[in-house]
């Protein structure tokens, strides 16, 4: 069987603390490529859990349509922007974060008071803008999860009225594209070919450690059929 490597490349951190990693792999044959690279991407795009914020509650407020005195931004756009942020949370339970905060004050994603297992990885991310005179009390749930979640409308129904759910993404992924190019010609005159990955992260993970958690969960997808080849019946 052909061995091959991989080898990074490059390694980003953008200035939102978003990561990019870019990835050689190869030699590999003639049409491995596109099958490492399409069964990788699915994971990475779709598989690998993550944090995020599913719930907001704002002092005073029981509705997103809402506005808030002495506050610049809207209800929409405070949950906007607290779903926007980049969070990675230890603990698989749901996480509690806390901001009481008085204008005149810009306030940003390290204000929000989280426990030790919460870390925040853009701490400049804004959230609200609160003029001279007024407060801002927020409550920020933080929950683990794989994908995308929807809000639940029927759920809705029997949780807290002042209780915003927010629909979260729980996606540590942001990206991956992939090109394969051709290589050396082997002695029996067949082609190899190298996979080229590029992978961004929101930055709670690093493109190491996502492509690393992808390949792990391919390989414990094939793991009961190289345990129990002997027992398998064609019919």
């Amino acid at each position: 069987m052909l061995q091959y490597q991989i080898d990074r490349i490059d390694h980003q951190i953008a200035d939102d603390r978003s990561q990019t990693g870019t990835f050689l792999i190869g030699p590999l044959e003639r049409g491995q490529a596109t099958t490492l690279g399409n069964s990788l991407r699915r994971v990475l795009m779709g598989g690998l859990e993550g944090s995020a914020v599913t719930a907001v509650r704002i002092a005073g407020i029981n509705h997103e349509y809402a506005t808030i005195p002495g506050v610049r931004e809207d209800v929409l756009d405070i949950l906007l922007n607290c779903k926007q942020l980049s969070i990675n949370s230890s603990n698989p339970e749901l996480e509690i974060g806390r901001l009481v905060a008085s204008g005149p004050m810009e306030v940003k994603a390290n204000d929000i008071q989280f426990s030790s297992q919460v870390e925040i990885v853009d701490g400049e991310k804004p959230i609200a803008t609160i003029q001279e005179g007024h407060n801002l009390e927020l409550e920020i749930h933080v929950e683990r999860g794989v994908g995308y979640r929807p809000v639940d409308r029927k759920s809705e129904e029997t949780t807290a009225i002042d209780l915003l759910q927010i629909d979260a993404v729980f996606m540590p992924v942001k990206r991956v594209n992939f090109t394969i190019d051709e290589t050396a010609v082997s002695e029996g005159g067949t082609g190899r070919e190298r996979l080229k990955m590029e992978v961004v992260t929101d930055g709670s993970t690093s493109p190491d450690d996502a492509i690393a958690e992808a390949a792990n969960q391919l390989i414990e997808l094939f793991q009961p059929y190289l345990l129990y080849q002997e027992s398998f019946e064609f019919r």
